[in-house]
């Protein structure tokens, strides 16, 4: 992507930080181009110029084209992307909402997915995806990690002999405040 915003760059004179972010934003414009880059056709699914209106084929359609992959979509409002993604199973072709934010992909019809895509509410700007079928990628093995959080963990106290310790530096003779154990000792 880093090579997109590059590109970008050398094309527009656009400085390269408008378009890339060490968090890990990215332009929509820098997304879009390292899709066509890996073979595939975008195509905006809405003009907002006057008000929203739908440009593209409909989703209903989409959904049925042998080449739709599916659809890039970017939340200008919490500067996010998420996708929308056919996926056919016994019962036919469905579409999914995924989101990296979420628990997991989301059966969405085609109807809300496109009233999101026109809500000035929701301001969802997709961008239709079409091309060869995708590589399958597989997750990496990552260790799993799991927090376990038990009441007894929250309570734990540092040793005995710190405790002491450090009682005893609000005990010394320079110090004419009460203790922290007695102070402790109150609370």
């Amino acid at each position: 992507m880093h090579d997109a915003c590059k590109a970008i760059h050398e094309k527009t004179g656009d400085m390269i930080s408008n378009h890339e972010s060490f968090g890990g934003d990215w332009s929509v414009e820098a997304v879009l181009q390292t899709v066509v880059k890996h073979g595939y056709s975008i195509e905006s699914g809405i003009c907002s110029k006057s008000g929203r209106e739908w440009t593209g084929p409909p989703l209903s359609e989409l959904i049925e084209d042998d080449d739709f992959r599916g659809m890039l979509v970017h939340q200008p409002r919490s500067h996010h992307f998420t996708c929308l993604r056919p996926e056919t199973g016994p019962d036919g072709t469905h579409l999914y909402y995924v989101d990296s934010q979420s628990d997991g992909p989301m059966r969405i019809s085609a109807k809300l997915a496109s009233r999101r895509c026109l809500a000035e509410a929701y301001s969802w700007e997709p961008y239709i995806v079409k091309g060869p079928e995708m590589d399958y990628v597989s997750l990496s093995s990552l260790p799993v990690v799991t927090f376990v959080n038990s009441d007894r963990e929250s309570k734990r106290r540092p040793p005995q002999e710190f405790m002491s310790a450090w009682y005893s530096l609000s005990n010394s003779p320079d110090n004419t405040t009460e203790s922290a154990e007695q102070s402790r000792d109150k609370v």
